[in-house]
Protein backbone atom coordinates (compact mmCIF):
# COMPACT_ATOMS: atom_id res chain seq x y z
CA UNK A 1 0.00 0.00 0.00
CA UNK A 2 1.45 3.36 -1.08
CA UNK A 3 1.83 6.50 0.98
CA UNK A 4 -1.14 8.19 -0.68
CA UNK A 5 -3.45 5.28 0.07
CA UNK A 6 -2.38 5.41 3.72
CA UNK A 7 -2.92 9.18 3.79
CA UNK A 8 -6.35 8.80 2.15
CA UNK A 9 -7.37 6.26 4.81
CA UNK A 10 -6.26 8.62 7.57
CA UNK A 11 -8.04 11.60 6.00
CA UNK A 12 -11.22 9.50 5.81
CA UNK A 13 -11.05 9.15 9.61
CA UNK A 14 -11.17 12.94 10.14
CA UNK A 15 -14.38 14.45 11.44
CA UNK A 16 -16.24 17.05 9.39
CA UNK A 17 -15.24 19.72 11.93
CA UNK A 18 -11.57 18.78 11.63
CA UNK A 19 -11.89 18.95 7.84
CA UNK A 20 -13.38 22.46 8.05
CA UNK A 21 -10.48 23.63 10.20
CA UNK A 22 -7.87 22.03 7.92
CA UNK A 23 -9.49 23.62 4.87
CA UNK A 24 -9.06 27.02 6.52
CA UNK A 25 -5.45 26.22 7.49
CA UNK A 26 -4.77 25.54 3.80
CA UNK A 27 -6.08 29.08 3.20
CA UNK A 28 -3.42 30.28 5.72
CA UNK A 29 -5.91 31.29 8.40
CA UNK A 30 -4.72 31.51 12.00
CA UNK A 31 -6.53 29.69 14.81
CA UNK A 32 -8.04 33.00 15.86
CA UNK A 33 -9.34 33.69 12.34
CA UNK A 34 -10.70 30.15 12.04
CA UNK A 35 -12.49 30.58 15.37
CA UNK A 36 -14.16 33.77 14.11
CA UNK A 37 -15.16 32.19 10.80
CA UNK A 38 -16.62 29.05 12.41
CA UNK A 39 -18.05 31.00 15.38
CA UNK A 40 -16.27 28.82 17.95
CA UNK A 41 -13.53 29.42 20.51
CA UNK A 42 -9.82 29.41 19.67
CA UNK A 43 -9.17 26.48 22.05
CA UNK A 44 -11.85 24.50 20.19
CA UNK A 45 -10.04 25.18 16.90
CA UNK A 46 -6.71 24.15 18.41
CA UNK A 47 -8.29 20.98 19.80
CA UNK A 48 -9.73 20.06 16.38
CA UNK A 49 -6.41 20.71 14.67
CA UNK A 50 -4.50 18.70 17.30
CA UNK A 51 -6.93 15.81 16.81
CA UNK A 52 -6.48 16.02 13.04
CA UNK A 53 -2.71 16.15 13.43
CA UNK A 54 -2.75 13.01 15.61
CA UNK A 55 -5.14 11.22 13.23
CA UNK A 56 -2.90 12.03 10.26
CA UNK A 57 0.22 11.15 12.28
CA UNK A 58 2.14 14.35 11.54
CA UNK A 59 4.01 16.85 13.70
CA UNK A 60 2.58 20.20 12.51
CA UNK A 61 -0.73 21.64 11.45
CA UNK A 62 0.81 22.67 8.11
CA UNK A 63 1.76 19.06 7.34
CA UNK A 64 -1.77 17.97 8.26
CA UNK A 65 -3.20 20.65 5.95
CA UNK A 66 -0.96 19.53 3.08
CA UNK A 67 -1.99 15.90 3.49
CA UNK A 68 -5.64 16.98 3.67
CA UNK A 69 -5.32 19.14 0.52
CA UNK A 70 -3.60 16.34 -1.36
CA UNK A 71 -6.22 13.76 -0.28
CA UNK A 72 -9.18 15.99 -1.10
CA UNK A 73 -7.78 15.94 -4.60
CA UNK A 74 -6.93 18.33 -7.35
CA UNK A 75 -4.39 20.58 -5.68
CA UNK A 76 -3.65 22.65 -8.74
CA UNK A 77 -0.68 24.80 -7.90
CA UNK A 78 -1.02 28.17 -9.57
CA UNK A 79 1.94 30.10 -10.92
CA UNK A 80 2.12 32.66 -8.11
CA UNK A 81 1.40 30.13 -5.34
CA UNK A 82 4.66 29.74 -3.38
CA UNK A 83 3.41 26.80 -1.31
CA UNK A 84 5.14 23.66 -2.51
CA UNK A 85 3.10 20.48 -2.33
CA UNK A 86 5.04 17.44 -3.59
CA UNK A 87 3.27 15.18 -6.05
CA UNK A 88 2.78 11.45 -5.57
CA UNK A 89 5.52 10.72 -8.12
CA UNK A 90 8.05 12.92 -6.30
CA UNK A 91 7.34 11.34 -2.91
CA UNK A 92 7.52 7.85 -4.41
CA UNK A 93 10.81 8.68 -6.16
CA UNK A 94 12.32 9.99 -2.91
CA UNK A 95 11.21 6.92 -1.00
CA UNK A 96 12.65 4.61 -3.68
CA UNK A 97 15.99 6.42 -3.55
CA UNK A 98 16.07 6.04 0.21
CA UNK A 99 15.87 9.78 0.85
CA UNK A 100 14.32 10.78 4.11
CA UNK A 101 11.23 12.88 3.53
CA UNK A 102 11.54 16.27 5.09
CA UNK A 103 8.83 18.20 6.85
CA UNK A 104 6.76 20.20 4.40
CA UNK A 105 5.41 23.58 5.39
CA UNK A 106 2.82 25.79 3.76
CA UNK A 107 4.31 29.20 3.16
CA UNK A 108 1.37 30.99 1.64
CA UNK A 109 -1.52 29.65 -0.35
CA UNK A 110 -4.52 30.89 -2.19
CA UNK A 111 -7.58 28.66 -2.13
CA UNK A 112 -6.12 25.82 -4.23
CA UNK A 113 -9.15 23.60 -4.62
CA UNK A 114 -12.91 23.76 -4.55
CA UNK A 115 -14.04 22.80 -1.06
CA UNK A 116 -17.78 22.82 -0.46
CA UNK A 117 -18.14 24.63 2.83
CA UNK A 118 -20.88 26.65 4.44
CA UNK A 119 -18.26 29.15 5.60
CA UNK A 120 -16.82 31.51 3.02
CA UNK A 121 -14.75 34.43 4.19
CA UNK A 122 -14.73 36.20 0.80
CA UNK A 123 -18.38 37.19 0.43
CA UNK A 124 -17.42 40.61 -0.89
CA UNK A 125 -15.43 39.09 -3.74
CA UNK A 126 -18.29 36.71 -4.58
CA UNK A 127 -20.65 39.68 -4.78
CA UNK A 128 -18.34 41.39 -7.27
CA UNK A 129 -17.92 38.35 -9.50
CA UNK A 130 -19.76 37.88 -12.73
CA UNK A 131 -21.89 34.74 -13.00
CA UNK A 132 -19.32 33.30 -15.41
CA UNK A 133 -16.09 34.03 -13.56
CA UNK A 134 -13.77 36.75 -12.28
CA UNK A 135 -14.00 40.44 -12.98
CA UNK A 136 -12.21 41.70 -16.05
CA UNK A 137 -9.68 44.51 -16.13
CA UNK A 138 -12.16 47.07 -17.48
CA UNK A 139 -14.70 46.18 -14.79
CA UNK A 140 -12.08 46.56 -12.07
CA UNK A 141 -10.99 49.93 -13.47
CA UNK A 142 -14.64 51.04 -13.61
CA UNK A 143 -15.09 50.09 -9.94
CA UNK A 144 -11.92 51.98 -8.95
CA UNK A 145 -12.99 55.09 -10.92
CA UNK A 146 -16.49 54.91 -9.43
CA UNK A 147 -15.14 54.65 -5.90
CA UNK A 148 -12.73 57.54 -6.50
CA UNK A 149 -15.53 59.77 -7.82
CA UNK A 150 -17.72 58.81 -4.85
CA UNK A 151 -15.00 59.65 -2.33
CA UNK A 152 -14.28 62.95 -4.09
CA UNK A 153 -18.00 63.83 -4.02
CA UNK A 154 -18.17 63.11 -0.28
CA UNK A 155 -15.11 65.30 0.39
CA UNK A 156 -16.53 68.18 -1.70
CA UNK A 157 -19.92 67.96 0.03
CA UNK A 158 -18.14 68.00 3.40
CA UNK A 159 -16.18 71.10 2.40
CA UNK A 160 -19.34 72.85 1.18
CA UNK A 161 -21.18 72.08 4.43
CA UNK A 162 -18.17 73.25 6.42
CA UNK A 163 -18.02 76.52 4.48
CA UNK A 164 -21.76 77.10 4.93
CA UNK A 165 -21.56 76.48 8.68
CA UNK A 166 -18.57 78.77 9.09
CA UNK A 167 -20.43 81.48 7.16
CA UNK A 168 -23.48 81.12 9.40
CA UNK A 169 -21.48 81.12 12.62
CA UNK A 170 -19.04 83.83 11.66
CA UNK A 171 -21.17 86.20 9.84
Amino acid sequence: MGQFEIEAERVAKLTEKQRECLHLVVQRKSSKEIARILDISKPAVDQRLDGARRTLDVMTRDEAAIIFARAVGGYDRIIYDPAYLPSAAEIGARANQGEQTQSTMLEEAAVPYDFKSNHDSSLWMQALKEPGGDLGTIQRLAIIVGMTVGILAIVLIGLAVSQSLSGLLGG
